[in-house]
């Protein structure tokens, strides 16, 4: 089991957004195995199996917290711990944790980033395999449609810093185009 930490700390991580959140999360998945293991059948995979603990604990976290306010803007921490850049595909994982349902963060980030079978992702959410291809589809289409809202704006900023008295040009202001999982 050791070898999976990583991946459901990453998963936890980007569900929560609070690496200390997710540090105790991940412990609290871990033990939760340890002793429900015997309730694990070895003739499935290990992951979703870990994936579907962690997400419980991450609901009742959650709910807990609820009597707590939480402040308005979270930040998401990069993977590397590092400025996301356009060139990093980071940047993306942010839009999506801002545009999405937590639902459909967790469906584009197993199948994606955890590169779980969509079988595997229907069974870490308690879903069918149909209704996670129409989530993952939905959630793809509402990143696109709101990632591209924000290219007509920042393209209406670049016709406007290009007016008479701007110095920015077109090479300055360039942009890295979406591409969507």
């Amino acid at each position: 089991m050791h070898r999976y930490h990583a991946r459901v700390f990453g998963f936890l991580l980007a569900l929560t957004r609070h690496r200390q959140d997710a540090e105790d999360l991940t412990q609290e998945t871990f033990l939760r195995a340890w002793r429900k293991f015997g309730r694990y059948d070895p003739g499935q995979p290990l992951l979703p199996w870990l994936f579907t603990l962690a997400r419980r604990q991450s609901i009742a976290a959650l709910r807990k917290k609820k009597s707590r306010p939480l402040p308005e803007e979270l930040p998401f921490p990069a993977e590397s711990g590092e400025t996301a850049t356009p060139d990093d595909g980071v940047w993306l994982w942010e839009a999506a944790r801002r545009e999405l349902s937590a639902e459909s963060y967790s469906a584009l980030w197993l199948h994606y980033r955890q590169e779980l079978a969509l079988k595997e992702v229907a069974k870490v959410l308690g879903k069918r395999e149909g209704a996670v291809k129409v989530l993952l589809h939905r959630a793809r289409k509402t990143l696109a449609e709101s990632l591209r809202g924000r290219n007509a704006l920042s393209e209406a900023n670049e016709r406007e810093e290009g007016a008479p008295g701007h110095t920015a040009t077109r090479s300055q202001n360039h942009h890295h185009h979406l591409q969507l999982p």
